[in-house]
């Protein structure tokens, strides 16, 4: 046994002496020599960078941005409760506790010219009726609004000085996952704080309250008071700006956002300009399409396409054009539209007043339209009416979870509808299929899977047809005419 051990072991020595000697070879006949060769690992060692290189590097970027990085103190007239502040996500706009009629709140900002202009949120600026600024030497400056967006939550200020350091804009499309990447600010007021973290994320979709946007997700420590403070990459330069963070305590839990230079830049050359910011629009209220609306709908495109569930006035480029509900667009001017965000994006980049051309599909039918863009209505306040609760029923009409009646003329009038038949929603079980799609009391059901329904013997002739299917493609009518498309899931 110990003889057959030593054999082995013999052999292994042998093979490990032929690979050393093919290696050798190998490196003689490349040209290499065993000098070139240890010369080559000392370099790749020395070119290595080292805990103290990148201490010096966030100390350089320090010394170069934050001379421009001002800390922002606000007074606002108070015209909501405090109470939104619990939301999330949270933005970094401190208020204080005491908000009899007016609030006093502080942020962050970054000077992008020498001149004075300064870039910051529009939640920071945008409401606030005294702004003042002070810089990193100490110096303080009353500020006004040049303009603001708050469908990106940017805006710009400006302070009346010449000659100022000012930091340069990067370009946010060449960023990538990963990367090192430094907030600068005023958390929680502690002026000329610097995090550093990296990239986490991009392309970030946080959907209806940012429409616009795809933020950079960053790990950097970011907290209220950081909004509107720069997020720059190990070049020094501006890569985002700070705007929320996501939270359940209020402060940093290592996810945060920030509006991308790219769309920064777009937006403080339109202000600095013109004092808005305007985009086009085509009049529409646009959805991504389920497959269950596609079948109902004769589309053989899958899901990709935007959905024109609504369209809101008959004054807007949309219906001047012919456009109708139930339409699905799939091309803006030869681009492809996927998503109805994609669609709305794509539209808000055009010139107001171009004439664009657009190709959809109707009942199964590609067509084609030409439409005049308008520019895109201000982001006012919300004054739809709140959702109603639901109303449980101990019987309802099906698996769905309602119980529906056929509309009548005095419905119709007292609902302000667009189309004087169908069946109307009076009762919404609560936990059901038709709960979790979105249904409340008062809506008016149109089709289900494409079939037209106008009274209820047709709504229960369609629904009875539908046996054993588990998605339900219906389309609705809400309160004032606006028509929308849902999908029922049933389990």
């Amino acid at each position: 046994m110990d003889e057959n051990l030593t054999m082995i072991k013999k052999q292994l020595q042998r093979v490990k002496i032929i690979v050393l000697m093919l290696a050798l070879m190998l490196a003689i006949g490349t040209g290499y020599s065993l000098e070139k060769i240890a010369a080559a690992q000392s370099a790749t060692q020395a070119q290595l960078p080292t805990p103290q290189d990148l201490s010096r590097t966030f100390v350089g970027i320090a010394k170069q941005v934050k001379p421009a990085v001002v800390n922002i103190d606000t007074v606002e007239e108070v015209k909501r409760s405090t109470s939104s502040r619990q939301s999330n996500p949270i933005p970094f706009f401190d208020f204080g506790d005491s908000v009899p009629r007016r609030q006093r709140g502080t942020g962050s900002g970054v000077i992008i010219s020498q001149d004075g202009y300064i870039l910051t949120n529009n939640h920071v600026a945008g409401n606030a009726s005294k702004l003042k600024v002070k810089l990193t030497d100490g110096r303080e400056f009353t500020a006004k609004l040049v303009g603001s967006d708050p469908e990106t939550d940017l805006a710009v200020i400006k302070i009346d000085a010449q000659s100022l350091p000012f930091a340069k804009l990067g370009d946010s499309e060449k960023v990538e996952q990963g990367e090192w990447v430094i907030a600068l600010g005023s958390p929680f007021g502690l002026e000329q704080t610097m995090t550093a973290g990296i990239v986490s994320a991009l392309g970030r979709d946080l959907g209806a309250q940012a429409q616009f946007t795809k933020f950079i997700q960053t790990d950097a420590s970011i907290n209220p008071g950081n909004s509107g403070g720069p997020l720059v990459n190990m070049n020094g330069e501006i890569i985002g700006i700070n705007s929320m963070i996501f939270s359940r305590s209020g402060a940093s839990e290592g996810v945060g956002f920030a509006i991308p230079s790219s769309l920064a830049s777009k937006v403080y050359s339109q202000i600095v300009k013109n004092g808005k910011v305007t985009r086009a629009y085509l009049g529409v209220n646009p959805r991504d399409l389920t497959p269950a609306i596609a079948r109902s709908l004769g589309y053989k495109g899958g899901t990709t396409g935007a959905l024109i569930a609504n369209i809101p006035s008959q004054s807007g480029p949309a219906a001047k054009a012919g456009l109708q509900s139930g339409d699905i667009i799939t091309e803006v001017d030869g681009k492809a539209i996927k998503t109805s965000k994609e669609l709305v994006e794509t539209v808000a980049d055009l010139p107001v007043g171009k004439q664009i051309n657009l190709k959809f599909v109707r009942e199964g039918t590609e067509q084609s339209a030409n439409v005049v863009l308008a520019e895109r209505p201000k982001l006012s306040d919300n004054n739809e009416e709140q959702p109603e609760e639901n109303e449980e029923e101990n019987s309802t009409d099906n698996e769905l979870g309602i119980s529906v009646v056929t509309v009548t003329p005095q419905m119709a009038s007292q609902l302000n509808l667009k189309v004087n038949t169908g069946v109307v929603v009076q009762a919404v079980k609560s936990d059901s299929p038709a709960a979790e799609a979105g249904l409340q009391r008062g809506v008016v059901i149109h089709r289900v899977e494409g079939k037209l329904v106008r009274n209820r013997a047709e709504w229960m002739s369609a629904i009875a047809s539908l046996k054993g299917q588990k998605e339900i493609a219906l389309q609705i009518e809400r309160s004032g005419g606006q028509f929308d498309f849902v999908t029922v899931t049933l389990d």
